[in-house]
């Protein structure tokens, strides 16, 4: 889910997996899908949007990485991303996805620039959060060189912060349950200073007897 380039994806399908990879960028589509071609691996990519997507079969694991889900502005949307991976997965299957923090945002986001120099490119990063509502919001001023001169982009990026709390709630509501969590790219448990964390959910399975477990 939130696929981008296909990174991921790709990883996973040399392993053997069935993948299916799920954007709304018909751009990181087209690369991602050019990748798995001139790598040989197949993966079956679409454009959807997280709050709606459908496979075209149950899945056992779902990942979504990078903070994608921080691009969800609202509860609602949160939880209607969630129903969808509920939806998308077999009972007992797995989610696994990692969210940028609010310490994160009151540190790395709030009112910083970063600045990538490069030979033939730059990149100024601005930051601003607003702790009150929640929201960060990074405009990024790309140059790349063509020739003698220059070419000017810009993109903004808005994220929001979730307390662990809020996610946990929200999983269970979409019929998930919140299993684990580490400080990223650890096994650690995570500190009230982690700036990412990785979640690990799952899906609850039917019981027997009529009841969820």
């Amino acid at each position: 889910l939130c696929c981008g380039t296909g990174t991921v994806a790709i990883a996973f399908a040399a392993r053997g997996w069935r993948v299916y990879g799920v954007d709304g960028s018909a751009a990181m589509l087209a690369e991602a899908r050019r990748k798995a071609t001139e790598m040989g691996f197949p993966v079956e990519f679409s454009q959807q949007d997280m709050r709606q997507f459908a496979l075209p079969m149950p899945v056992d694991l779902v990942t979504c990485f990078y903070d994608s889900v921080n691009y969800l502005l609202t509860g609602d949307d949160l939880l209607r991303c969630f129903q969808r991976v509920a939806a998308a997965l077999v009972p007992g299957g797995w989610f696994i996805f990692d969210m940028n923090t609010p310490a994160a945002f009151a540190t790395n986001w709030n009112n910083t620039t970063f600045v990538i120099d490069q030979a033939d490119f730059s990149i100024i990063m601005r930051n601003t959060y607003d702790a009150q509502t929640s929201l960060a919001k990074c405009v990024v001023t790309m140059f790349q060189r063509q020739g003698e001169l220059y070419a000017r982009s810009v993109e903004e990026h808005v994220e929001r912060a979730y307390a662990t709390a809020k996610v946990a709630d929200t999983l269970a509501q979409a019929g998930l349950e919140l299993t684990a969590q580490y400080k990223c790219f650890t096994l650690e448990e995570p500190t009230e200073e982690a700036r990412r964390i990785m979640y690990v959910a799952r899906k609850r399975q039917a019981s027997p007897y009529g009841r969820r477990t």
